[in-house]
């Protein structure tokens, strides 16, 4: 698979290039290195969602082989909703030049849906003309999972316990709080 890989990205990259007209540079190569070590799953898409690279940590992710992945649209892995959200993001993206937080739930090969939050820039080419966008999933069943937990364990204390904000605004507190105070 590695080898199907490397020879996929040297084709994305041969596809960015021209779409840029920049041709090989070394700051092609540094970018295609920073994604391929990435440890993060990181994909780049065109302006349609059409996904033009990914490195490994996508396919372990997901659970899909590399011609799965490349050259398919977002949205085979997204919910209709989710991609309309990703459209909007990155019409956002692509308009404002802003970086973009989103929730996805891609669903894997397996047909598990994942938690992810993605965080997508706007991909320029030499002259600053947006091109496409960079995508980098953040896998949240562990802390999604860490979060149930300790909510749980706020929930069940016997003592009074609550959570605050830098500001000192409640933001969570158990049942024994309210009785303790008398009011919810």
């Amino acid at each position: 698979m590695a080898d199907k890989a490397v020879s996929s990205n040297t084709s994305t990259t041969e596809k960015m290039d021209s779409m840029n007209d920049v041709g090989t540079s070394s700051r092609s190569l540094d970018a295609d290195n920073l994604i391929k070590n990435a440890p993060d799953p990181v994909f780049v898409s065109d302006l349609e969602g059409k996904i033009l690279q990914a490195n490994d940590a996508v396919y372990e992710l997901l659970g899909f082989r590399t011609d799965e992945v490349l050259e398919q649209s977002l949205s085979r892995f997204i919910s209709p909703e989710e991609t309309r959200e990703f459209t909007a993001a990155l019409r956002e993206v692509i308009e404002k030049g802003v970086t973009r937080n989103a929730r996805l739930n891609p669903r894997s090969a397996s047909g598990e849906v994942i938690p992810t939050t993605l965080n997508a820039s706007a991909l320029r080419d030499a002259d600053g003309k947006v091109i496409g966008a960079i995508g980098i999933l953040r896998d949240m069943r562990e802390l999604d999972k860490a979060r149930a937990y300790s909510d749980n364990l706020i929930k069940n204390a016997p003592d009074p316990v609550f959570v605050s904000d830098l500001e000192g605004k409640i933001q969570q507190a158990n049942d024994a709080v309210y009785e303790l105070l008398g009011f919810r």
